[in-house]
């Protein structure tokens, strides 16, 4: 009887162990764009506490959510676009104003969060795509301000409680 529930409790942390790793390999994506936040922003600090939350927050839901594989994907997808966006408003127009780099960053942020909330619509981890998103949104709009950061989080925020709430014929 003390071997079933010892190769019982072997395999129950052994499946545990291969679902950290499957949930660790986010890192190879996380790293390289907490990585080119610090380099095109100069924001070193502000990046990487970013990154790391962005990469608990990842791992995390990888491994303890049953859905969290497609919530993340579709977080990090998603957020890709905001931050490109403000990356690019760092590198080739820092002499814009204030007002002007928020909305561009809100509204890219905005669209990003219509898109994760639409790819995990039905589902109740479409807040962790859009807590994703929106921490890879402001990876990239931390260079600009962490007032943008935060508007571009919580445009990304509301798209995607817009696309959640919407009735399911009128899904976009």
């Amino acid at each position: 009887m003390r071997d079933v529930e010892r190769l019982r409790r072997d395999a129950a942390n052994t499946y545990e162990r291969g679902r950290l790793v499957m949930g660790l390999r986010v890192t190879a994506v996380v790293l390289p764009l907490a990585l080119l936040c610090a380099r095109e922003s100069g924001e070193w600090r502000r990046c990487a506490a970013v990154g790391v939350m962005l990469l608990l927050v990842a791992v995390f839901a990888r491994w303890r959510l049953p859905r969290g594989v497609r919530s993340v994907d579709a977080g990090l997808l998603s957020g890709a676009l905001p931050m490109s966006c403000a990356l690019v408003l760092c590198r080739f127009a820092w002499w814009w104003p204030d007002g002007a780099a928020l909305g561009i960053c809100a509204a890219a942020g905005f669209a990003s969060g219509l898109f994760a909330g639409r790819v995990t619509v039905g589902t109740p981890q479409w807040t962790i795509a859009a807590l994703v998103s929106g921490l890879t949104a402001a990876l990239g709009c931390v260079g600009i301000g962490v007032g943008t950061a935060i508007g571009s989080t919580a445009a990304v925020a509301a798209g995607a409680v817009t696309v959640a709430r919407l009735p399911s014929r009128v899904r976009i």
